[in-house]
């Protein structure tokens, strides 16, 4: 019986859309392609996931490594934080389980000060009765340790838990600890998966 709902935040309870930021930043082309290269699919975007860089750290590497894009990579990074906006379908789900006394827990990889930006702006967090914040354990999904950890700091059992990510390469990484699964790819979709965990 499903007793623990482990949620992912990017792309599940908040939307993270990297490509439609830029294009409201009136970055076009070929720019776009670079700064989205540059910036958000490089080792240092996952450092700051794993809390062993500062985002200035991060930006004066990104800058060195590209200067014709200095201005163009401060202008991107100066408020980021801001394309992380609620799924409110995804909410609803949320506040369900919730009212009916699910233990509800997070586990994502996230940059510490991103993190503090959207707990001070959304209210959700409190539903939730613990969280695993990949900067703040020095973790990230899908290594294998951050999945002992989780369940070892809540004493979570695996078979009793279930997993909710967008990404397949974290849920697998959890299947793999014997964590129920659910790969996130709509609100729609997850509400029925969930029916099927829940109804055991």
């Amino acid at each position: 019986m499903i007793k623990n709902i482990i949620f992912d935040l990017g792309n599940v309870l908040l939307d993270f859309d990297p490509e439609q930021y830029l294009i409201d930043l009136d970055y076009q082309g070929k720019i776009k392609e670079k700064l989205k290269s540059e910036i958000f699919k490089t080792e240092e975007w996952l450092m700051l996931d794993r809390g062993t860089i500062s985002q200035e750290e991060a930006v004066k590497i990104w800058q060195q490594r590209n200067p014709d894009l200095k201005a163009e990579i401060a202008d991107v990074m100066a408020e980021w934080e801001k394309i992380l906006t609620v799924k409110k379908d995804s909410l609803e789900i949320l506040k369900s389980l919730a009212a009916k006394n699910y233990n509800l827990y997070i586990l994502s990889n996230f940059h510490k000060k991103a993190f503090n930006y959207v707990t001070n702006r959304y209210d959700f967090f409190n539903y939730f009765d613990g969280r695993v914040i990949s900067a703040d354990v020095k973790m990230i999904k899908p290594e294998a340790e951050i999945y002992d950890y989780l369940l070892k700091e809540f004493n979570l059992e695996a078979e009793s838990t279930v997993f909710i990510d967008d990404s397949r390469k974290n849920i697998e990484a959890a299947s793999a600890k014997g964590i129920r699964v659910i790969h996130f790819k709509n609100a729609e979709s997850l509400a029925e998966e969930l029916k099927l965990y829940l109804r055991e």
